[in-house]
């Protein structure tokens, strides 16, 4: 009996220690996780705390904040570490987009409660979901732009489509204006179509001057004998505002890694310009992230990219890197940052009526490989400014305040 017993303690015992080392082991992986997101942002994290739910922080303590602050101002804003979890930058222009249920039989009895509907019998969906793929998040110039579509079964096998209807339409400010349909759409293995038959059906749109903006293609169509909807969208820059050019340059710069990118400006303006940095040998990490913003004339000029040193080097990758991602919007408001910190300089107000899209898009640049540099030949100091110094007094006295 004793022995029965014995078993059966240490049977708990061992259950209550598999428990516990996954909860100490999880909560450990929560605190990494949020230590390498706090290193990753490129905003302080002291300005609008948020905790691991995405909740506000209110009421928190100064010391905290402080600990916090000094942790992620090693690195500059504007050179952050980069892992492969950060896909809106790692992959920014190709987002994935979920299938969409095709529906058997519709909801029927519905009404609208406090904006949620309610209906005596829900929707009823088939066994088909469809999927709708735009080749990118992004268009850039005139160009043909393809759009894939492919409904598929529980097995994931392909089913064909008929009475196919497309309509194309761009959004601004919540109003649709129609544009020219698509010139041309089919499963034939032509127009931008990869095969015949293989019933992935393409839609080759070709956007127009007025095309710039949120652009969104809608297509009715039967598919195993019931009707359905789907649309998706991308956003459209018919011109070109400034281009990259060939002949980008590395080299090492007071301990950081400095990339020179050429580019023509074609329409002068406020321009935030982006790149990343990945290891090209071992495990091909991914690095460091780096931006520029500013006002650029029109004409040739030279983007300068500085991925941090210490960044760099806390990472141990060695080189070659492959710069890459290389990107560059210009901001349309009518009141750009720029403006702004001038406004805030000569303490005056400004103001401007928004009444185009917010953003003019630059088609990516070529990756650029760099020379074969050890991690350990940059520079392990920590970045400083007057503006971390005047954030640290600051936090500092919010102590003292107490």
């Amino acid at each position: 009996m004793k022995r029965n017993q014995l078993i059966i303690i240490g049977s708990i015992l061992g259950v209550l220690i598999l428990v516990v080392g996954y909860v100490l082991m999880r909560d450990d992986s929560k605190t990494r996780n949020a230590e390498r997101d706090l290193l990753s942002s490129q905003k302080d994290p002291t300005v609008t705390p948020v905790g691991p739910e995405g909740i506000p922080i209110v009421n928190e303590d100064p010391r905290e904040v402080l600990d916090r602050y000094v942790k992620w101002s090693q690195y500059p804003p504007h050179s952050r570490p980069l892992h492969a979890g950060m896909v809106d930058l790692i992959d920014p222009y190709n987002m994935d987009r979920p299938p969409v249920g095709v529906i058997q039989s519709p909801a029927q009895g519905c009404t609208m409660n406090d904006g949620i509907p309610r209906c005596d019998k829900p929707a009823v969906f088939s066994d088909v979901n469809c999927k709708m793929t735009p080749q990118a998040s992004i268009s850039v110039g005139k160009g043909d732009f393809k759009v894939t579509l492919r409904c598929f079964n529980k097995e994931g096998v392909n089913v064909a489509l008929s009475s196919i209807v497309p309509k194309v339409y761009r959004n601004l400010h919540r109003k649709d204006y129609p544009t020219l349909p698509p010139v041309a759409y089919g499963d034939k293995g032509t127009d931008g179509d990869d095969k015949a038959s293989d019933n992935i059906y393409t839609f080759l749109i070709r956007p127009t001057q007025q095309d710039w903006g949120d652009l969104f293609l809608e297509v009715d169509f039967e598919v195993n004998g019931l009707k359905h909807n789907q649309r998706t969208s991308w956003f459209s820059t018919p011109q070109v505002i400034a281009e990259f050019r060939d002949g980008a340059q590395d080299s090492i710069r007071n301990g950081h890694l400095v990339v020179t990118v050429p580019v023509t400006i074609h329409k002068k303006g406020y321009y935030t310009f982006d790149a990343n940095l990945q290891s090209q040998a071992g495990s091909k990490d991914f690095v460091s992230s780096s931006s520029v913003e500013g006002d650029f004339e029109a004409g040739a000029r030279t983007i300068e990219f500085q991925f941090w040193g210490k960044v760099i080097r806390d990472t141990g990758a060695d080189g070659p890197y492959v710069v890459r991602e290389i990107r560059g919007r210009r901001n349309n408001s009518p009141v750009t940052p720029s403006m702004v910190r001038k406004a805030m300089e000569e303490n005056r107000e400004i103001s401007g009526n928004h009444t185009e899209p917010l953003w003019e898009y630059m088609a990516p640049g070529a990756n650029h490989v760099t020379r074969s540099y050890t991690s350990d030949e940059f520079s392990k100091e920590e970045w400083n400014s007057d503006e971390k110094q005047q954030r640290i007094e600051f936090l500092k006295k919010q102590i003292e305040q107490e």
